[in-house]
């Protein structure tokens, strides 16, 4: 079994975004395609009502500072995608979905040993979720135009650093030709 993870798409993060078009388009056919296939789509955010919980890891902290939003409806999950079909939403606090998660356990429920991932941030969150599972023994694929960085030079760098560590880095349309 194979699943689509998309992993912190925060309306407060994509509306800055010059890529947010590409992003959003090719995650909303990967859904369909998923679906389709019976396969699964797990989305990947902090809590469904935009409420947030203090950040008490220093590190993250003294890396991030305080970014959420004071506006709730910014630290949602974009609505295309909250309204799309999917079969589980996991919150997540941390950089890998699978830190103090069901992701790990919804996987092995579902048989799943194959997972791809696309996001808002191909080297922070969509990088260390995919090392989790690799780590867990199943197979990340980085989803390159359906995941994203603050500019093109750090997308390329982060697809070459998945590339050569964790995984096949593969197109929208591959992903789909794989189904």
């Amino acid at each position: 079994m194979k699943a689509l993870i998309i992993i912190d798409m925060f309306v407060r993060d994509v509306k800055i975004r010059k890529d947010k078009n590409i992003l959003i388009s090719n995650q909303l056919k990967l859904i369909k395609a998923f679906k389709e296939d019976k396969q699964k789509v797990i989305l990947i955010g902090g809590s469904k009502k935009g409420k947030t919980k203090p950040q008490k890891n220093p590190v993250m902290l003294k890396l991030w500072g305080k970014e959420a939003s004071k506006n709730p409806e910014e630290n949602k999950l974009i609505p295309e995608l909250l309204s799309s079909k999917y079969d589980y939403y996991i919150e997540k606090y941390e950089y890998s979905a699978f830190y103090k998660t069901k992701l790990e356990s919804i996987c092995k429920k579902e048989k799943i040993n194959e997972l791809y991932f696309a996001g808002i941030s191909s080297g922070v969150c969509v990088y260390f979720s995919a090392a989790d599972s690799a780590m867990r023994g199943i197979q990340p694929y980085l989803i390159s135009d359906a995941s994203g960085a603050p500019n093109q030079k750090i997308h390329k760098n982060n697809l070459a650093k998945f590339k050569e560590i964790l995984g096949l880095v593969i197109s929208t349309k591959e992903t789909i030709n794989r189904l």
